[in-house]
């Protein structure tokens, strides 16, 4: 079975997620559940159109096999396990085969990569050093993706959070990091302004709306709040034993999942879409692997694994539909 290889410590698995990321652009090629748009939207930045709906898909195909090879490369890098693992690339992959954004690029996508980044340069914040270069940049990408994505500027209050679980509050760094994520958003709002463009509450609204099989929806999130249940039993058991940068790392990440998991609450309570959610995959990814690193609730996590597996392809034969 897939999973079993990805909980090993044999970094050859990963090129098993090649065929896979392949096997859902196939299907979806075929089946066009996620309907590709024309007109792409990329926030302060303006719009797009698409020249071709096969590189498109191309592109994102290798944007989200490079974020959950970084993803697993942090994961290890920071010994979330004593072990390396290879899970948290499978859980990214799959997880984010029920977003739109995996199948084209767009500014969600986009967001993916600059929160990544800024969890990368996060990661390096240690209490026993000043860090300001660190905590520059890293809000700088979350200045970018609020860019690309004006709404996730949201994300920089719980990334504040985060930044603190790693290093003690220093007001020097908070006003640096205030002027880091400033100074993309300040360069994209001229942008937007010498466009042409108005500054209003539109500019919060994310122009392609796509919606999905309610059935579906509330489907694939039972198996994945179960999953996560579950991470959070492995989670405790790993606490146990673990050193004080992993309680650390931990409390950081909770902050990331609360920022993201928020932002997607309200894009459904107010524009009735979840892509915006698609952010919660990146700490979710990290999380996940705890539910399989003990051998009883093992079992129980790989069949709602393998459940979310089945409905990620299933959701192809599902009807969809999208008004831009």
């Amino acid at each position: 079975m897939i999973l079993r290889p990805f909980l090993g410590n044999r970094p050859l698995v990963l090129l098993l997620l090649i065929p896979l990321v392949i096997g859902f652009q196939l299907l979806n090629a075929h089946f066009k559940f996620h309907a590709l748009i024309d007109i792409v939207d990329l926030g302060l930045w303006g719009k797009t159109t698409v020249l071709s709906h096969w590189w498109t898909s191309i592109v994102a195909s290798v944007i989200v096999l490079a974020n959950a090879l970084q993803l697993n490369f942090l994961f290890n890098q920071h010994e979330f396990l004593d072990k390396n693992n290879y899970g948290p690339s499978l859980f990214y992959v799959v997880l984010m085969s029920f977003s739109h954004s995996f199948y084209q690029v767009d500014s969600v996508l986009i967001c993916h990569v600059l929160l990544l980044q800024a969890v990368r340069l996060l990661f390096r914040l240690k209490s026993s050093e000043t860090n300001l270069q660190s905590s520059f940049n890293s809000v700088l990408f979350i200045g970018l993706s609020a860019s690309f994505l004006p709404p996730s500027a949201a994300l920089i209050v719980p990334f504040w959070f985060s930044a603190w679980a790693l290093h003690p509050f220093s007001f020097r760094q908070w006003l640096l990091m205030i002027i880091g994520f400033l100074i993309p958003v300040g360069n994209g709002l001229a942008y937007w302004w010498i466009s042409g463009h108005s500054f209003s509450t539109r500019i919060l609204r994310h122009s392609s709306m796509i919606k999905y099989e309610d059935v579906f929806f509330y489907g694939t999130t039972a198996t994945i709040v179960i999953l996560f249940l579950l991470s959070i039993i492995g989670i405790q058991i790993r606490l146990r034993v673990s050193n004080i940068r992993f309680k650390k790392l931990n409390r950081s990440l909770v902050w990331i999942l609360i920022g993201t998991l928020l932002l997607g609450v309200a894009e459904i309570i107010f524009y009735q879409q979840s892509e915006w959610i698609s952010l919660l995959f990146i700490p979710l990814a990290f999380f996940f692997t705890f539910a399989f690193i003990h051998r009883i609730w093992q079992r129980v996590a790989s069949i709602f694994f393998y459940v979310t597996l089945i409905l990620a392809v299933a959701k192809f034969f599902l009807i969809s539909y999208m008004v831009v």
